[in-house]
């Protein structure tokens, strides 16, 4: 078992996340800049990717993360091909799933387009969002089974490929005044080339057999997690969702959709970290090895805490200069919403950790109580506020959703595992982070009206950075095991960086 790709993986996947958002990033700011995309078109683009998404939950049934911890587990055991053929068997359950609700959903196509948006003129946006759906449920197949085999750096290869000539051929089309229909159009190319390569990587990796293994025990496995998607489709979808039919104002929704994006892009801090610890703590689990899930969550948590928290806070305060900064002044009026967004982040990235955990202990029942508990409150809280508050009162019933969601992880997970956080880490973090805040909320006000908004924000990112580092250094934060662990994550050749770092810091 290849655990000891674990470091590297993060680092692959961490590198590969900043690219993907960086190049997501840059479509937004290009669509946006260019008015290739109006704001009403990027609050349509909101409702097809729900679409999209509800698709991918309904054909999936969450099997592809059953065939990462079925695989892993059965590869940890030297089970070759019992591991072959839990991956063929998830294999033609999605793509016969994906084909029926295809065929489905292209039929009703006019009448959802009548529904959401009041005129049939969209029914071709519909099918084009289906085609890209259905090619990438079939690459999640591939890229679950490059996890098993822990095959980080091909994960890594598959979604830049995706991401990059998805969005480069999106961006192209709608400069070309295609709009949305190019830009799906993109999204179709980039996730087909990269289900060839994804394809191609997974040949020949696994034994071959003739045999299927039982699907009922992967559903067992998998459907709790389905009904718990059907809930995060819920906590991610219901705002946009409600504020569009509430409100009618395809802008406003365009607006607070961005914002969403923007803070999607902060998951490269966590992403990689849940992605890559989640079959070791499978095969830990399958070895009755509590201690080790323990020491794992430990160290994870230890590291988010001092990556997440000072990102989050920072970017809290600096809102209105990053929209301005990546879409123009016209969007800063979504600054108070990325504000409140911003800080709940914390919250987010620390109940991805526990939820991973739970499902690679197979306590996804568990997973499922947090989400529909989280998923009620959020409609009550939705249409409570949205009426009176609209994308304002949106993102506070999120905010709060949040946080009933993490407080409720940490409960249900101590019932079954003891672990304990690195508080101190924390602490010291939010110290740390907290010290930044008077100096660029001077700068916010002191600047703003003074200087390009560029040199606004170049100052802004340098000055947090360095009166976060003084106050980790004047804390006694950072040990020397910490950058142990990035000298084993990062290329060799930046080794000495790392030590360098780690001379100032580390006292």
């Amino acid at each position: 078992m290849q655990t000891e790709n674990v470091p590297k993986g993060t680092f692959q996947l961490t590198f590969t996340n900043t690219l993907q958002y960086l190049v997501s990033a840059l479509f937004f700011i290009t669509v946006t800049k260019t008015n290739a995309l109006t704001q009403a078109d990027i609050g349509a683009l909101s409702i097809l990717t729900f679409f999209s998404t509800v698709f991918t939950l309904v054909a999936t049934l969450s099997l592809p993360t059953a065939l990462t911890k079925f695989t892993s587990e059965k590869i940890g055991k030297n089970l070759g091909e019992e591991a072959t053929s839990v991956q063929k068997t998830v294999t033609k359950t999605v793509l016969t799933l994906s084909l029926i609700t295809f065929a489905i959903s292209a039929t009703v196509s006019v009448q959802l387009s009548e529904f959401l948006f009041d005129t049939p003129v969209y029914a071709p946006l519909f099918i084009l969002m289906l085609i890209y759906a259905l090619i990438s449920n079939v690459t999640s197949i591939c890229t679950s089974t490059l996890q098993a085999l822990y095959m980080f750096g091909k994960i890594a290869i598959v979604s830049v490929v995706s991401m990059l000539i998805s969005r480069m051929i999106a961006v192209f089309l709608a400069l070309l005044n295609l709009g949305l229909k190019g830009v799906l159009i993109g999204y179709i190319a980039g996730f087909s080339v990269a289900l060839v390569i994804a394809a191609h990587f997974i040949r020949d990796k696994l034994p071959k057999v003739t045999h299927n293994a039982p699907l009922k025990p992967l559903l067992h496995f998998s459907f709790p997690l389905f009904l718990s998607s059907l809930t995060l489709l819920v906590l991610n979808w219901a705002d946009i969702t409600i504020v569009t039919l509430m409100t009618k104002n395809y802008a406003s929704t365009g607006i607070y959709y961005l914002v969403i994006q923007s803070l999607s892009v902060l998951s490269i801090l966590w992403l990689p970290v849940t992605t890559t610890i989640f079959p070791t703590l499978s095969a830990r689990h399958s070895l009755k090895r509590s201690q080790d899930i323990s020491n794992i969550l430990k160290i994870a948590s230890r590291y988010l805490t001092y990556i997440v928290v000072p990102t989050c806070l920072g970017l809290a305060v600096v809102s209105p200069t990053a929209l301005t900064f990546f879409y123009g002044p016209d969007y800063t009026q979504g600054a108070l919403i990325l504000s409140i967004l911003s800080v709940v982040t914390i919250f987010i990235a620390l109940n991805l950790l526990f939820t991973t955990t739970l499902a690679a202990i197979g306590r996804t029942d568990q997973i499922l109580k947090i989400n529909i508990l989280s998923a009620l409150s959020a409609v009550i809280m939705l249409l409570a506020f949205v009426p009176f508050l609209q994308t304002i009162g949106a993102a506070i019933a999120r905010s709060i959703t949040q946080i009933v969601s993490f407080i409720l992880a940490i409960w249900l997970l101590r019932k079954e595992i003891v672990f304990h956080l690195d508080k101190e880490a924390l602490l010291k973090s939010v110290v740390a982070s907290t010290a930044t805040i008077p100096f660029l909320l001077t700068l916010e006000t002191t600047l703003a009206a003074k200087l390009p908004i560029v040199q606004i924000l170049i100052i802004e990112i340098l000055t947090a950075g360095s009166v976060y580092a003084f106050s980790i250094y004047v804390l006694r934060a950072l040990n020397r095991q910490d950058f142990e662990l990035l000298r084993q994550a990062f290329p060799k050749a930046i080794a000495k960086y790392i030590t360098f770092i780690e001379n100032i810091l580390v006292r």
